[in-house]
């Protein structure tokens, strides 16, 4: 599936792993996307007290564990003894977070050099440190992951520690609803490859500007085929859905009926 006015397929991510199917950051998650044939895989990284990357969205435990922990407070050890997967379904109860290292390996070991990867750096109660030096650290000693990382964030200051740590880092800017005006400029003064927006924030005009400027701009979270619709109308790049398979066959039945339009 081609956006109109593009000449590179439309990217689709595999939003915190398949979790439209399974608990989202689980090893589940990642398995099931890749089930699904996904080529992207989107995750969210925070840093336990003892400084290991773990792959969960949020700050703290309480909707997924239901512990009234943060992560930030928690070594890794007692971090990896809670059940992560019964919220979602008792199916996958068992299901415990993974670190950062667990999930490269894993989809590595699946698909070898084929999946991409956009790898999110999230705040706990407060930006964490050196989180940044870790990631690439973590990034490195694996060479057969080269090229194939985004590297995004709402913080913008962390971006900018990776970019001085690594001019080659490839990044995507995250806009929050508030700052979507000065998104194209910071973008710009980055480097990133990439801008990343809500589904509610786009529009044409948007993201023609920051095409124009060189940037491609990926949108989430598109899990119907009507907003895809409009992602593809508006020129995106790329899209992250809880939901890959289905917005992967949706963008094929588009592109076969505007072909057979034509």
């Amino acid at each position: 599936m081609k956006s109109p006015g593009t000449s590179r397929p439309m990217q689709i991510f595999a939003h915190r792993g398949a979790s439209g199917y399974a608990p989202e950051n689980t090893r589940a998650a990642f398995s099931k996307a890749l089930d699904l044939g996904a080529r992207a895989v989107e995750l969210d990284v925070q840093q336990t007290a003892d400084g290991s990357l773990v792959v969960i969205h949020d700050a703290d435990l309480k909707r997924v564990a239901g512990v009234r922990h943060y992560v930030a407070d928690m070594a890794f050890e007692d971090l990896k003894r809670l059940d992560v997967g019964g919220w979602f379904d008792p199916q996958f109860r068992g299901e415990t977070v993974p670190s950062l290292e667990d999930v490269l390996d894993l989809l590595e070991a699946r698909r070898p050099g084929q999946v991409g990867l956009n790898v999110e750096i999230k705040d706990g109660k407060n930006p964490y440190l050196g989180i940044e030096r870790r990631l690439l650290d973590a990034l490195a000693t694996r060479p057969a992951w080269r090229g194939r990382v985004l590297i995004s964030s709402f913080n913008h200051a962390a971006l900018r520690t990776v970019r001085r740590l690594d001019s080659r880092a490839r990044l995507g800017y995250l806009a929050g609803l508030s700052r979507k005006t000065n998104a194209l400029r910071e973008a710009k003064e980055l480097a990133c490859e990439s801008i990343h927006l809500s589904v509610r924030q786009v529009d044409g005009d948007w993201v023609s500007r920051a095409r124009a400027q060189g940037q491609h701009v990926l949108v989430y979270t598109v899990n119907e085929p009507d907003q895809l619709r409009a992602m593809r109308d508006f020129g995106v790049d790329g899209v992250f859905s809880d939901f890959p398979d289905a917005i992967a066959r949706a963008g094929k039945t588009m592109t076969e009926h505007s072909t057979g339009n034509g």
